[in-house]
């Protein structure tokens, strides 16, 4: 069977054996008109021996725009041998759960909380998959011991989402599939995606500031800066660039950056109000925690110049921009829900 080189970029990299590793499908929406999002994740976890058992998961998180306080994230785990998959083609099984290059669906709850999740959802992308490191090297190498590429990168939704009994019916909404897998989390990072620009619907941007630990050290922060604007293409990915093409900074709830482009300069603020945020538990395979808190429904304000200074607009989007503010430790403002 002939495949397209973005499925190939989605095929499990787990061989159903190796322990110390991890793997993720995430995909989040942005639906202006309902004002609401979403953010739901595929997952398995084959820990190191002394870290406990294989194990699948699903994830469901949803966000209100309007009222937060209907934010929720709820998830299940079922044990590795509910994890079925296919060589020739990418699907995803996890008991009744699916995920194909085009599709999902599936189905959460959590009695207990009373809380439930479900989705069934078509999806595609006209867009190659996006890779965040330069070549293929980084890819196939042991370091950095977590690796990431957007094979939908711009994708537009269709389906329906059903978040406490409420049914949202998704028409053409804007969102992303991406894939990651690995031996090791970051360190720490944060990472930005819109594709709901209100001035300009086609165009995308897409950002990573993260720190790795090399033995007992901390790396210096690595960018990543990607924007599809006026129909070109701009990727910032060499390690030369941290220093020289970047300025970053973050901290829990806002992200200010600037990034030099080759014919292009931009200068962006990403914001979340920490009552938007939902916090979550990542685990390494080592069994060491990491804390992810996750905004789908952000607000990002971009400003765009050319090099010698000539404003080229603005790109903005109140709800629209997925931010999630990662780390070692967790904060007093965003109680953890899972």
């Amino acid at each position: 069977m002939t495949i397209s080189a973005k499925e190939r970029d989605n095929l499990l990299r787990w061989d159903g054996k190796k322990p110390g590793h991890y793997e993720v499908y995430y995909l989040k929406w942005n639906d202006l008109v309902s004002r609401t999002a979403g953010w739901i994740r595929y997952t398995l976890t084959s820990p190191l021996p002394a870290a406990g058992d294989p194990y699948c998961e699903l994830w469901g998180m949803f966000f209100d725009m309007d009222q937060p306080a209907n934010n929720f994230a709820v998830k299940n785990r079922f044990p590795i041998q509910s994890l079925v998959w296919d060589q020739d083609r990418f699907r995803v099984q996890i008991a009744d759960a699916e995920l194909c290059q085009t599709s999902c669906r599936a189905s959460i709850t959590d009695p207990e909380k009373k809380l439930s999740m479900s989705w069934d959802l078509t999806f595609d992308s006209p867009t190659p998959t996006l890779y965040y490191f330069p070549s293929e090297f980084y890819y196939q190498s042991r370091n950095p011991k977590t690796k990431s590429l957007v094979p939908h990168l711009d994708a537009r939704f269709h389906g329906t989402v059903v978040a406490n009994g409420r049914e949202i019916k998704l028409r053409d909404v804007p969102g992303l599939e991406n894939h990651l897998w690995g031996s090791e989390h970051a360190l720490r990072w944060a990472w930005g995606h819109c594709n709901a620009f209100s001035e300009d619907p086609s165009a995308v941007f897409d950002c990573i500031d993260s720190q790795l630990k090399i033995g007992p050290w901390v790396s210096p922060h690595m960018k990543f800066f990607y924007i599809k604007f006026r129909g070109k293409e701009y990727v910032l990915n060499q390690p030369w660039h941290w220093a020289l093409w970047h300025r970053s900074q973050w901290e829990l709830g806002r992200w200010t950056f600037q990034a030099r482009f080759p014919g292009l300069r931009v200068q962006g603020e990403i914001k979340s109000r920490f009552e938007e945020l939902l916090a979550i538990t990542y685990m390494d395979p080592d069994g060491k925690l990491l804390w992810c808190n996750n905004n789908t429904a952000g607000s990002i304000k971009l400003s765009l110049f050319d090099l010698s200074g000539k404003s080229l607009g603005r790109l903005t989007s109140d709800g629209g921009c997925t931010v999630e503010f990662v780390d070692r430790k967790t904060y007093p403002q965003v109680p953890v829900r899972l």
